[in-house]
């Protein structure tokens, strides 16, 4: 029989014999795919007006090249699969036209494989060549001069195919589609500029020279962009020869066309760019074939969190291939270099099914234990970890995200991670436990009645079918069914849905759920899950199940996290009202900034969004990325077992007064929240009427409360740590004395091993970054070492100690 307690001030604990066995869920999306290199640079030539994707050092592999109106060239090497640290490999200031108004090409003029450096100067018609050595381009001479005076567009290209690129001019008004060429003799010069074909291109938009059908000599390329058309004149050598159309109704209103020998055949191949898809077709040796339009790159533009779907075009948008096995679509913004490498013909890749973390532009990056990067939600050792976490903070089951339809990067990563799941339950020891999984599917939104109950069949049997039959001994079950979840847009979809209940044998196997666009503390909504809850007090109070989140924003509705306000409010009333089960939204799903799983974000971000999106910090501002990991871990564990951390903090609803967790007591800490800690927020009367188990870091039992066993005398002040690593990177960059501020007449004095004072404050304010304090050497670093701390805390208490400063 179940029994419901009132105890004083509100804390209701409901009991079966001793305490009633519950489960909590945790939600977990696969999404995140990182199966390539994807970014392969970041803050190199924001500011730049030129980009080039070419073979700086000859070894093969294309370089990043950015060129500034002032005349500097700047190289970033590839190493096959990133960019590497860039250099200025040039700065050159004209003294004659201005720099700024000179145009920059680069190819091979030379011959050695290796792409070059040239100016060519509008208004003189001269061309300036810097050489490059592999590992600086020479100061620049003159090649050719008066040549392309009044020209619309200048190429460098081998039109003859002896192995050194020669300078093109075309005119596109004037001397309507000619063509004129000026021979590299390799030497320093270009030999005297002649016609190789009149009247071709002046009435297209784009103009290209590559060698189209493999013979070594590159030939002219011309597009039209309403009608899609490519024609081509082959190059014999000495002439350009109008061969026809080669292509129709390809990259029609396209943004931008490009050309490249994408498949690697030596024939060059056409391709264009549209709304961050990138087509491609392909040369036959006599024609672009008319068979076959390939989408060879998708989803490759810039991304922010921010931006969401309203992305920023590209600055640059290139091809090349930085491995020097696979061609590449680069696209460029504010300094990254985004380039997906696609050698296969009858395949797209896709950058979000890439690296989504990049594709998406996510600002979050993961600090697991020996894990602090971006990951692939596949990778059995962060599956390991990330449930090794899930269960340790005490939950039983994992949801998994498959509310967006059938996407096969995602849901093969959800049969990966149960894969894991399946793996942790074969090798339970110790105080391991079983963990669970179930499913959360949503592609009816949208739909109303019988459609929607059609679909919901279908992800039904589309569940019993993947997930349940394959896995059963680890999907979790409610009510003597297996759990599936839902999401409809209402609470009048739901209804419209369960009115065909009879005629849905798959969706009647199950124990269903419902999420829905928002969820208040509203009967209609008691015992749903999800989506999300905007307001402290808006998580439905159910009896079967309590919802939980730290925070919402998925671009138009938001909750922001207040330093953990939202989220301990939520949580409150669960231990109030103490549901069967309590359902958290979510543990990594950043992408509408709801998780919870240890995570730096980028403060860039954040400034974007300041009234959303903050860094994830403890209540002084300190960088705490588990913060909210923490706080689950200690709510949960107290609602699943009744269990308090050694070390934590309480602090009773409506009252000021904060608690700390020791071993056999909970005592008064003091009214100012503590540095680099969570403080949960409990029910009135939980204080006095707490009765259970202390738990350390690990989960074993290190002591027992039971009722009464508050202390209300102030504990002694403690000293946050005893390293000092000054370097900037949000981390122990300042000496941290816990609640130093509740002693506002303390006295702080630091001394080095001989004695010598090195720093001294009346009134600290936990502000001393490692530098000396007066004298001579005022404001300079302190070297690395060991020093004594003394404390004088202005009421007759002081203590002492020794910190280290770590550089």
């Amino acid at each position: 029989m179940k029994f419901l307690i009132v105890l004083p001030g509100a804390y209701l604990l409901a009991l079966t014999g001793a305490f009633a066995q519950r489960n909590a869920g945790i939600f977990y999306t696969t999404i995140f795919a990182k199966t390539a290199p994807y970014k392969r640079i970041t803050a190199f030539g924001a500011n730049a007006q030129s980009y080039f994707l070419k073979d700086v050092n000859g070894d093969g592999k294309d370089d990043a090249v950015a060129y500034t109106n002032a005349g500097r060239w700047q190289v970033a090497l590839s190493d096959g699969i990133h960019f590497g640290i860039p250099v200025e490999m040039l700065a050159y200031q004209s003294t004659g036209t201005a720099t700024d108004q000179l145009k920059p090409l680069m190819g091979d003029v030379d011959g050695d494989k290796k792409q070059d450096a040239v100016f060519f100067d509008p208004t003189t018609g001269n061309w300036h060549v810097a050489l490059s050595t592999g590992n600086a381009f020479s100061s620049p001479t003159q090649w050719s001069s008066g040549n392309g005076v009044g020209s619309t567009k200048q190429f460098l290209a081998d039109v003859n195919g002896d192995g050194k690129d020669d300078a093109v001019i075309y005119f596109h008004t004037g001397l309507d589609g000619y063509w004129y060429i000026g021979l590299s003799d390799g030497a320093g010069s270009f030999g005297g500029f002649s016609p190789w074909i009149s009247g071709f291109g002046n009435t297209y938009d784009e103009h290209f020279l590559s060698d189209v059908n493999g013979d070594g000599k590159a030939d002219a390329i011309i597009m039209e962009k309403n009608t899609g058309n490519w024609k081509v004149a082959l190059s014999n050598g000495t002439q350009l020869v109008e061969s026809g159309t080669w292509k129709t109704g390809f990259g029609v209103a396209c943004e931008n066309a490009l050309v490249y020998d994408i498949d690697r055949d030596g024939k060059t191949d056409i391709a264009y760019y549209k709304d961050a898809d990138w087509w491609v077709c392909y040369s036959t040796g006599s024609s672009f074939d008319a068979n076959y339009n390939h989408r060879w790159v998708a989803a490759n533009r810039p991304a922010t969190m921010i931006s969401r779907s309203n992305r920023p075009a590209p600055q640059g948008k290139l091809i090349g291939t930085v491995s020097g096995i696979a061609a590449g679509a680069c696209a460029i913004s504010a300094g990254d270099w985004l380039i997906l490498e696609n050698p296969e013909k009858n395949k797209t890749v896709s950058a979000y099914e890439t690296d989504t973390w990049d594709g998406w532009g996510n600002p979050y990056t993961p600090q697991l234990p020996g894990h602090q990067a971006t990951y692939d939600a596949a990778d059995p050792a962060v599956n390991d970890e990330q449930i090794k976490m899930i269960h340790d903070a005490g939950f039983t089951y994992i949801m998994l995200d498959i509310t967006n339809g059938a996407n096969a990067w995602v849901d093969d990563r959800a049969k990966k991670l149960v894969e894991r799941i399946v793996h942790w339950n074969n090798n339970l020891n110790g105080n391991k436990h079983k963990m669970y999984f179930c499913i959360s599917m949503g592609s009816s939104r949208g739909m109303a009645a019988q459609q929607a109950s059609e679909r919901v069949e279908e992800e039904s049997k589309r569940t019993w079918d993947e997930f349940y039959q394959p896995y059963s001994d680890a999907y979790y079950q409610t009510n003597g069914k297996p759990l599936l979840i839902h999401f409809v847009e209402y609470p009048v979809n739901r209804d419209g849905v369960i009115q065909y209940a009879s005629q849905m044998p798959f969706f009647q196997k199950f124990t269903i759920g419902w999420m829905f666009n928002e969820i208040k503390d509203q009967p209609v909504y008691a015992n749903a899950y999800g989506w999300p809850i905007l307001g402290k007090n808006d998580n439905p109070a159910g009896e079967d199940v309590m919802d939980v989140s730290p925070g919402f924003w998925n671009g138009g509705v938001s909750a922001a996290r207040e330093r953990g306000e939202l989220y301990r409010n939520q949580w409150l009333r669960v231990l109030q009202y103490n549901p069967k089960s309590v359902w958290l939204n979510s543990y990594n799903e950043t992408w509408e900034h709801t998780s919870v799983e240890p995570s730096y974000l980028n403060p860039e971000i954040a400034a974007a969004k300041p009234d959303i999106l903050s860094v994830w910090t403890d209540y002084y501002g300190e960088r705490m990325d588990d913060f909210y990991w923490i706080m689950t871990k200690q709510y949960n564990r107290l609602y699943m077992y009744n269990e308090l951390f050694r070390d934590s903090y309480l602090q009773e609803s409506q009252s000021n007064d904060i608690y700390q967790v020791k071993d056999t007591a909970l005592v008064k800490y003091g009214t100012a929240k503590p540095h680099k800690a969570p403080v949960l927020l409990v029910p009135q009367g939980f204080i006095k009427s707490f009765n259970g188990k202390v738990i350390d870091d690990n989960q074993d039992v290190v002591g027992k409360i039971v009722p009464g066993n508050a202390d209300v005398s102030q504990q002694k002040i403690a000293v946050a740590g005893n390293i000092l690593t000054p370097n900037g990177d949000g981390k122990n960059d300042f000496w941290i004395v816990k609640d130093i501020e509740q002693y506002p007449d303390n006295t702080v004095k630091i001394f080095d091993k001989s004695g010598r004072l090195v720093y001294q404050r009346k009134g600290y304010k936990n502000d001393w970054n490692g530098n000396y304090w007066g004298g001579t050497s005022h404001g300079k670093p302190a070297p690395r070492g060991s020093y004594l701390y003394v404390i004088d805390f202005g009421n007759g208490k002081s203590e002492k100690g020794y910190l280290s400063i770590i550089r």
